[in-house]
């Protein structure tokens, strides 16, 4: 397995009850919202061009895709390969308690679809062994 780095972790903050469930392991999956800037920056690859990297299965070449279009439920773009772990930590105090996660896949999931044109996206980050674990 590939050890956590700085290049292919992904730091986010979590309340302290999702927490202490993906560490009991009642919980497998993390969500963050994909908007336009700088969430999807952080989720999402990008092409030589600074465009979001579709993805070819269900997109189309020469259509203009967006973050918030529908797309007949099918996310249009690719998320960064390079994130193999999450970072959590509790809050934003300095003593908080903090773990390392794998995450063994990703999927994208619609929410508040409007007319069928628009909707808001997820990411679902699906998680596998907890690697470090540091408490308070």
């Amino acid at each position: 397995m590939e050890q956590p780095t700085k290049e292919n972790t992904l730091y986010l903050p979590i309340k302290q009850v999702y927490f202490d469930q993906i560490i009991a392991g009642t919980k497998d999956r993390e969500y963050r919202d994909i908007k336009e800037g700088i969430t999807a920056n952080r989720y999402l690859q990008r092409e030589a061009g600074g465009e979001y990297a579709l993805n070819p299965e269900c997109t189309e070449p020469g259509r203009k895709y967006y973050v918030d279009g529908y797309n007949n439920g099918k996310f249009p773009f690719l998320p960064k390969r390079s994130i193999k772990y999450l970072h959590l930590a509790v809050g934003y105090a300095k003593e908080r308690d903090t773990a390392i996660v794998e995450v063994t896949g990703f999927s994208f999931e619609p929410h508040i679809i409007r007319g069928g044109l628009y909707a808001f996206w997820v990411i679902a980050f699906h998680l596998g062994q907890v690697v470090e674990l540091h408490r308070k």
